[in-house]
């Protein structure tokens, strides 16, 4: 079941319970930029995890798209999910270029923020909050409490290689429903460290084994269905082209003549596209001969 959402009601459906190993995913978001920050990597991997969970929860059209700003402006972190489970997310060059961390509260810092769009076309709901807990889990939820007044636990982990490779990435997602007991969010969170061998387990599990283990720990566990998962952007470097096409000749020919290539990013996926001098003499023929 790889990078699959199981999707799950507990305690009688008075609480939806969602569970993704989605390992796979965050590797190859990760290998997109190729950086090496552990600490930019379990960030983006962890805030991915959050928006791949919540992209099960989303209807037709639908998308979801969350920008973390950490303290200082420029730094990013964005993820982007709709209904089909495609799955976006990337840290911003800003981010990756002057951002050495020790930690995620110092990255994050004192005066972080999420904003979160969600709907569809001109039907959208913009919420931001702040990050007072300088913990990508606990701030989540704190915006869910505060935009959307509703009680939500999430818990994700990275487990790194000692080479800084991903060995795993694995999370869950708990909300209370409507008319619900309360503390039994507290029960979910108390019971952490068992869902988290579960979640270790998943790519390997079965339907029924998954909701056999879920049984011994809750009551009143039902299984609602599954949700995809996937990485997708729809981008190319073919698209890119017309930025070839915004840069003066002039100017192109002292890329060509310096050696220096050119840089565009994708806005939604962070995917970078170079173009080598030869890409530009070719467009520079091509354009002298029209």
């Amino acid at each position: 079941m790889k990078n699959r959402i199981i999707k799950t009601l507990i305690f009688n459906k008075q609480l939806r319970l969602y569970l993704i190993n989605n390992t796979e995913l965050i590797e190859e978001i990760l290998q997109i930029k190729e950086q090496s920050n552990i600490i930019i990597n379990t960030a983006l991997a962890n805030s991915v995890t959050i928006a791949t969970l919540l992209s099960a929860t989303l209807k037709g059209n639908q998308r979801l798209s969350t920008t973390l700003t950490m303290s200082k402006p420029k730094y990013k972190i964005h993820t982007d999910a709709d209904a089909h489970g495609n799955i976006r997310g990337y840290a911003n060059n800003y981010l990756l270029s002057q951002g050495q961390y020790k930690t995620i509260k110092q990255l994050i810092g004192l005066k972080g923020a999420i904003r979160m769009i969600k709907g569809v076309d001109m039907n959208q709901f913009t919420g931001i909050t702040d990050m007072p807990y300088q913990n990508i889990d606990k701030d989540f939820a704190h915006y869910f409490k505060q935009s959307e007044q509703t009680d939500t636990l999430f818990k994700t982990h990275v487990d790194w290689e000692g080479n800084g490779t991903i060995k795993n990435s694995y999370g869950f997602y708990a909300q209370l429903l409507p008319n619900s007991s309360e503390g039994l969010l507290k029960i979910v969170e108390e019971k952490s460290e068992m869902l988290i061998s579960i979640l270790k387990g998943l790519p390997h599990s079965t339907e029924v084994e998954v909701i056999n283990l879920l049984n011994r720990y809750f009551s009143g566990v039902e299984f609602i269905g599954y949700s995809s998962a996937q990485f997708f952007c729809g981008c190319s470097k073919a698209m890119f082209y017309g930025l070839l096409h915004s840069i003066d000749k002039s100017e192109l020919k002292e890329y060509v003549q310096t050696g220096k290539s050119i840089t565009s990013t994708c806005n939604i996926c962070g995917r970078n596209y170079h173009f080598n001098t030869d890409e530009m003499k070719t467009y520079l023929r091509e354009g002298s001969t029209n």
